[in-house]
């Protein structure tokens, strides 16, 4: 009987270190398919350590629908003092011939690196928003983003 309890305790502790994400942080925001260019996909993240460096990524998913090869994405990033830094980002989603660059069947997934490397200088809470910076108003194919954090 006592085997068999420790065997399950070790079972249970297992799949609790699988379940556990790899990343230091990791948000999924669905768009559901129709990606308004005014409406920001906003994440919020805290950072206890300045001493590491991070590797910030953004996760996009996208279906068949989706018209372009391309995708431009504006971002701003609020650090905990008030601080905010812009960028404009394009990534490309597919190649030449139209084949999708990212994994997946039918929804399409790519890891885009949005920074590498960065040194935090301030504790506390920092938010990305990123919008899509395309020409159409509502922006259809893209099923969602994601923000990965990976601390080196």
């Amino acid at each position: 009987m006592k085997i068999s309890s420790w065997v399950m305790l070790l079972i249970c502790f297992v799949l609790v270190i699988q379940c556990d994400s790899p990343h230091f942080y990791q948000e999924q925001i669905s768009t559901q398919n129709h990606w308004d260019k005014d409406a920001a996909v906003t994440f919020d993240f805290e950072i206890k350590d300045t001493i590491g460096k991070y590797d910030f990524y953004l996760l996009s998913r996208n279906n068949n629908e989706y018209p372009y090869s391309n995708l431009y994405l504006f971002t701003k990033m609020t650090t905990p003092n008030g601080e905010t830094f812009s960028d404009t980002l394009q990534y490309y989603l597919a190649f030449q011939d139209g084949e999708w660059v990212g994994k997946g069947n039918s929804l399409k997934e790519l890891y885009l690196l949005y920074r590498e490397s960065v040194s935090l200088k301030d504790t506390g809470n920092y938010q990305l928003s990123v919008w899509h910076g395309m020409r159409e108003e509502n922006l259809s194919g893209i099923e969602d983003i994601s923000l990965i954090v990976d601390k080196k």
